[in-house]
């Protein structure tokens, strides 16, 4: 059971800096796009952190456990990308800046989650 955390973490690193990128990118972004592209990137991050934490968890267990761990994160980022346009009160265009920025932030993650499983389902070391 240490292996998988061990496996995780450069994994969640990653995730976490370019969850960090994508907020610092868009409070750089002028109003009025800003504020609904924090709320996108926010969405999104908090997002990764749920699907990489049902991941991780999942990964242990199998193919069960890795489709678990994907369905878990979809449903959490489908809930976090109403919830979040919702909160930011976004209209017209400005909803348009508010997708951008989860969804270039969900793509960029989720390529880490299956880069996460990949490495997780290769066996280490030698073999005889």
């Amino acid at each position: 059971m240490t292996e998988t955390p061990s496996k995780a973490a450069p994994f969640a690193i990653a995730s976490a800096a370019i969850c960090a990128l994508g907020i610092g990118i868009s409070l750089l972004l002028p109003e009025p796009g800003r504020g609904p592209a924090v709320y996108g990137a926010a969405s999104a991050a908090l997002g990764a952190l749920c699907a990489f934490s049902a991941l991780a968890r999942g990964v242990t267990k199998g193919s069960t456990g890795v489709l678990t761990g994907f369905s878990i994160g979809f449903i959490c980022r489908a809930a976090l990308v109403a919830a979040g346009l919702f909160a930011s009160g976004a209209r017209g265009n400005l909803a348009l800046v508010y997708v951008g920025a989860f969804f270039t932030l969900y793509a960029a993650t989720q390529v880490i989650e299956v880069l996460f499983v990949h490495a997780s389902s290769r066996p280490q070391g030698a073999t005889p």
